[in-house]
């Protein structure tokens, strides 16, 4: 992927952050996204199954 971006800099010229386009912006953030929900998927898929009751009792959920 060729990312188009711009520098903002310092006073010293050292760079301070940089400015993308929206579009890429929005890929790198689903790329992101769904690179974390793979890791935590994959952390609990040995966990043990819980039935909706069950998790909301373990919470302490109240519904509204």
């Amino acid at each position: 992927m060729n990312i188009t971006k711009s520098y903002i800099v310092d006073d010293n010229g050292k760079p301070s952050a940089v400015v993308i386009d929206y579009k890429t912006f929005s890929k790198i953030e689903t790329l992101l996204m769904d690179y974390g929900l793979g890791k935590a998927m994959e952390e609990v898929q040995n966990d043990e199954d819980v039935d909706i009751i069950e998790a909301m009792k373990q919470t302490a959920y109240k519904p509204q």
